[in-house]
């Protein structure tokens, strides 16, 4: 189980897009008129070559991945000869970055088979399939090629029987029992019986209750929530019966009897809404459950029955009627959803607004999403001090995911407030680190020809780095300022300096000079 939870960890940390930091330690300082007067291509050059040097070096607290995951970001093919270096490295993490950095530049992004199979440590070997399958570089094919190799560890073959499985391509039971019966720990048999679960198949079921449940092992409910939380992932609904079991087993740890009841409703289990009820009305005095347990409905409420947050909307509580509210505006399908989350976004709580991300991500109708990111973006306005830090991270993040669901409408609800010189400076400057975080060169669409009214210098800063990664044409002036941000004569994180001195090489003609500095095939 350790092994598997660091696989989850790691690729995580692999494939997430680069978070700049917040609220300190990123912003670009004030670009006054001499900016442009002192900046050399060679000072840019240094300073790229000091960052991305430092890239290649592994660093205890983590610079490097921030580092390498900014390259990336850029999906600069030029960028290359820089992963390929890394995939032949003999640290792990350097050589995942490789590995996935070239999948990411290559034609189809789709990582190359002949790398994997040059790794002779299955942890990492893990690792990079589970990351290249999180990160969608690996295709069904490449996938069905993998399980046929002789030397691939058996916890690998599971974890690629995991994407085959939800794709309905795979029925290889007699691999996943052998992966049982080869199962170093308590996590890896777990986890193929899961998917024999899956299949119908059942040993897998035999397995969980006769070996998992029963394991004196410490690590038991921490593989049982990995089980519950893998089969919401990837939609296993016949896990649900467990799950319930789990639900009602005596002395179950709350928070894990709480995930398995999640389970089991989501996929419709006889029984779980009668149980949620009662768990629901024996927490009448306390407040924190029935506010977990009604988030719990929330969250579910696309699946769920409208008469199931009654009870919740019932409530003398006025969080909790707002929830029980929009779960029913959800659950019933109707027309008022995005009035229904708007009014549960007043309340800020930080679960409820992580939930409406999601939500909005993932379920809402095209509407309803526009109303309710745009209500995440503005909420830092309306928001007490207090909890200011986090609206705004909050304001970040629905910023890109509108302009990821809908660029047009990004364009269109997002200028507006970039324009008003009443906006608060730092949510401007959040709704650009939003764009900045997608992957599109085309959020430029949003600030293109506005530059000059945004309300700070630092927001202008900001959109130009927008400007800069899109092929767009730049003055004299714009490249000057952005040498500076690379030089580091503002307050950008690192992870955007180095962005901005690869995309103002790449503009002076000097990028494939400073990569060749960076992996020591020219003199300084």
């Amino acid at each position: 189980m350790t092994l598997k939870a660091g696989w989850i960890y790691i690729a995580a940390a692999l494939t997430a897009l680069p978070n700049t930091g917040w609220p300190g330690g990123w912003w670009p300082a004030s670009l006054g008129p001499s900016a442009a007067l002192a900046d050399t291509q060679g000072d840019v050059m240094d300073a790229a070559v000091l960052l991305m040097s430092q890239s290649t070096v592994v660093d205890r607290g983590g610079k490097h991945n921030l580092l390498l995951k900014a390259i990336r970001h850029l999906g600069d093919p030029t960028t290359k000869p820089l992963f390929e270096t890394l995939a032949t490295s003999e640290h792990p993490g350097l050589k995942i970055h490789g590995i996935l950095g070239l999948a990411e530049l290559s034609e189809g992004n789709r990582v190359d088979l002949a790398l994997i199979a040059q790794i002779d440590d299955p942890l990492v070997q893990s690792t990079v399939i589970t990351a290249a399958m999180d990160g969608e570089l690996l295709d069904h094919e490449q996938a069905a090629q993998l399980l046929k190799w002789d030397g691939l560890a058996d916890e690998a073959k599971t974890l690629v029987a995991v994407r085959l499985i939800e794709t309905g391509g795979f029925r290889d039971t007699a691999t996943l029992h052998d992966a049982i019966s080869n199962a170093k720990n308590i996590g890896a048999g777990a986890l193929a019986a899961l998917l024999l679960v899956q299949l119908e198949d059942s040993v897998g079921l035999d397995h969980l209750r006769s070996v998992v449940d029963t394991s004196d092992d410490p690590q038991r409910d921490t593989v049982r929530a990995m089980l519950l939380q893998t089969s919401n992932k990837h939609h296993f609904n016949r896990i649900s019966p467990w799950a319930l079991e789990i639900a009602t087993e005596p002395g179950v740890d709350p928070l894990l009897g709480l995930l398995a009841l999640r389970i089991a409703l989501r996929f419709g289990e006889p029984g779980a809404v009668a149980l949620w009820q009662t768990y629901y009305d024996n927490a009448k005095d306390s407040a924190a459950g029935r506010v977990r347990l009604a988030l719990t409905a929330l969250h579910l409420s696309p699946w769920l029955e409208p008469d199931l947050f009654e009870s919740i909307k019932a409530s003398d509580d006025p969080m909790l009627r707002s929830i029980g509210e929009a779960g029913w505006h959800i659950a019933s399908d109707s027309s008022n959803v995005a009035d229904a989350v708007a009014a549960l976004l007043e309340f800020g709580h930080p679960m409820i607004n992580a939930w409406a991300l999601v939500f909005a991500q993932e379920h809402a109708n095209e509407f309803d999403a526009q109303v309710i990111l745009l209500g995440l973006v503005l909420a830092y306005e309306h928001s007490p001090q207090r909890g200011k830090a986090r609206r705004l991270d909050e304001a970040v993040q629905a910023a890109q995911a509108l302009y990821e669901r809908d660029p047009d409408a990004a364009v269109k609800l997002l200028r507006p407030i970039l324009t008003d010189q009443d906006t608060d400076k730092l949510l401007a400057q959040a709704i650009l680190l939003g764009l900045i975080r997608t992957r599109s060169v085309d959020a430029v669409d949003v600030v293109e020809g506005i530059e000059d009214q945004l309300n700070s210098m630092d927001a202008k800063g900001l959109a130009l780095l927008l400007l800069a990664r899109a092929d767009k044409p730049m003055d004299t002036d714009q490249l000057n300022a952005l040498a500076l941000h690379a030089r580091g004569g503002g307050r950008l994180e690192d992870s955007l300096r180095v962005q901005a001195a690869w995309l103002y090489l790449k503009r002076t003609g000097a990028a494939e000079q400073t990569l060749a500095r960076v992996l020591g095939k020219t003199n300084p």
